[in-house]
């Protein structure tokens, strides 16, 4: 070997012994750094369990009901996403500690960084503010569906900053929370709905207002959706009348979810099927004529 590269290696060997710290140095940061991850971890286990014995206060706190709990749930996401991010920055911070950085620059840094970001950032500042106010006044939970500007959507995620929802299409779509002005939860208490049916206005309104007095009644006392309804199904009666049909109107009352819909579904075919049985007519504009055969035929 000549010496040139005896010099070049030698000189590399140093180079790395002066990066590198003494064997012991060494032992003991490691050592260290594997205590802060493990302390860092038992921290977040302990957050996590208080984090899931909030769930269980607020659940309790409901009632055990299905709002209580997708807003317990959706708490216990939030905290565990917050102690999450915490404990790696405070974990982070310490293993450069330990490696012989030094962190006041650093902080210092994180607090110029702090100011510039209340000041340039602004807006996300607003959906944090917005994201505690939606969790600590319970607005709407994961699971709730909700509509903003018109269009409905289930929640799917909620974070101090942003709101994940999916539409009935399957379009995922991510809202800013400061951007929610007004929010209507169809997801809390009860919902009511209409079943508007038109006759002709030639038929006979007494007669057709009994069918579905009738059919309202069969529905009341059937046991597979009674258990379904909060009140009994009402008939309204006319609700409108132009010079080719009315329209008559009946209304019912059920927990949020699908027993509304489902019901209502069941009603206007029921009542479809017994108002065509009794031989009225939907509108004065459209009769079916049937000859002999043929098939049926618009006229």
């Amino acid at each position: 070997m000549t010496p040139m590269f005896a010099a070049v290696i030698l000189e590399t060997r140093n180079g790395w012994r002066a990066l590198l710290p003494e064997t012991d140095k060494l032992a003991q940061m490691a050592y260290r750094i594997g205590l802060t991850l493990a302390v860092a971890f038992v921290v977040q286990r302990l957050l996590f369990l208080a984090a899931a014995r909030i769930e269980r206060v607020v659940l309790r706190a409901g009632g055990d009901s299905e709002a209580a709990r997708q807003r317990a749930r959706t708490l216990n996401l939030v905290i565990r996403n917050v102690v999450t991010t915490l404990v790696i920055a405070g974990a982070f911070i310490r293993v450069l500690a330990v490696l012989g950085w030094n962190i006041q620059p650093l902080l210092a840094g994180a607090g110029i960084f702090g100011v510039a970001l209340g000041f340039g950032a602004q807006t996300l500042v607003r959906d944090i503010i917005a994201g505690v106010f939606i969790l600590t006044e319970n607005m709407f939970s994961v699971g709730d569906l909700i509509e903003i500007d018109g269009k409905p959507a289930t929640v799917e995620s909620i974070t101090l900053r942003i709101t994940t929802l999916r539409d009935f299409n399957g379009y995922v779509h991510f809202v800013p929370n400061g951007e929610m002005k007004t929010v209507t939860n169809r997801s809390r208490g009860w919902q009511r709905l209409a079943v508007d049916v038109p006759v002709a206005t030639g038929a006979d309104f007494d007669a057709a207002i009994g069918v579905c007095r009738q059919v309202a009644k069969e529905m009341n006392e059937d046991p597979a959706w009674r258990a379904r309804l909060m009140d009994p199904i009402e008939v309204w009666g006319i609700e409108s009348l132009t010079p080719t049909d009315a329209t008559l109107r009946l209304v019912l009352r059920a927990h949020p979810g699908p027993d509304a819909p489902e019901v209502s579904r069941e009603l206007r075919r029921r009542v479809h099927s017994a108002l065509a049985r009794a031989g009225h007519r939907f509108s004065a504009g459209r009769e079916l004529v049937l000859s002999p055969g043929a098939q049926p035929a618009r006229t």
